[in-house]
């Protein structure tokens, strides 16, 4: 079933065609799209993602006045999480996970589940440890993260 009031705020584009209209919609909606529909809106820069979380563009999000959504959908940079992590740290002296989950849970893309969640704060903490900026001074089950020379 299309939603009538989104397929008018795509339909003021004059740009999408009929189609790209009917296939944002399941876009929007969360639903599977075929390979084919895939390949012509990312050749058209009209989703972004990957399979199956996709969502609507930058170009298609300001015309339809999305723009939240869209970044919310959007991560950010893997830098900005690395930074804030490290920045607690400091404040704090040391972090436990929970205290990261906390800081980082809600500014993860809405498309995560929560086990997705957990695993890209998992390599976050992965990352800053592989590279020598934190290190874990507590225990496996209870890890405190520290800066590595404080």
């Amino acid at each position: 079933m299309l939603d009538i009031d989104y397929a008018r705020m795509l339909a003021q584009n004059p740009d999408l065609t009929l189609d790209e209209i009917v296939m944002l919609d399941k876009v929007q909606k969360k639903h599977k799209l075929t390979d084919s529909e895939e390949e012509h809106l990312k050749s058209r820069k009209l989703i972004e993602g990957r399979k199956p979380n996709f969502y609507i563009s930058l170009k298609v999000a300001q015309r339809t006045g999305q723009k939240a959504i869209y970044t919310k959908n959007r991560a950010f940079d893997k830098s900005y999480y690395l930074d804030l992590i490290e920045k607690a740290i400091r404040e704090h002296g040391f972090v436990e996970r929970n205290d990261v989950d906390e800081l980082l849970w809600k500014k993860l893309p809405d498309w995560m589940d929560d086990k997705q969640r957990k695993v890209k704060i998992n390599n976050l903490l992965s990352e800053l440890r592989r590279k020598n900026r934190i290190q874990n001074n507590g225990s496996d089950s209870k890890p405190k993260w520290v800066l590595i020379g404080s």
